[in-house]
């Protein structure tokens, strides 16, 4: 249980890892897009030079798009591999309690032998101890 409890802690941690990734990437993807506006908007003298920049600025918007993407499938992934970790620690939760609960039925039913077999005992020995005296 407490390896299971461990694996259910290291997952959501890569998780929250994946998720602050993601959002960083949310971030530069639109920073990247901003700078790509800037550039295609901004008058230049030198149509090359601008076409150039233009360029480069398309590619790193597409480039930062893509890393946005993996970003959100890791993100998806570390949250199966949560949900996973999550629900192996619950149905291990429920299979303990399950066990104790069976436990203590066991312990129930042993008590309540032993003390079906003291009162039986007690019983005979007292009839015993009647058909003696009777017989005396």
């Amino acid at each position: 249980m407490r390896v299971r409890k461990t694996q259910e802690g290291m997952a959501k941690a890569g998780l929250q890892q994946a998720n602050l990734a993601a959002a960083a990437a949310s971030a530069a993807a639109d920073r990247s897009l901003e700078h790509y506006e800037e550039v295609t908007q901004a008058p230049g003298h030198d149509f090359m030079a601008q076409a150039e920049r233009a360029r480069l600025a398309a590619q790193a918007a597409i480039e930062a798009r893509e890393s946005l993407a993996a970003a959100r499938a890791a993100a998806a992934a570390a949250l199966d591999d949560y949900l996973v970790a999550n629900q192996a620690v619950s149905v291990l939760g429920r299979l303990d309690d399950r066990r104790r609960e069976e436990h203590a039925q066991a312990v129930q039913r042993e008590e309540a032998a032993t003390v079906d077999e003291l009162v039986t005992s007690r019983h005979v020995r007292r009839q015993d101890r009647l058909e003696r005296r009777s017989r005396q």
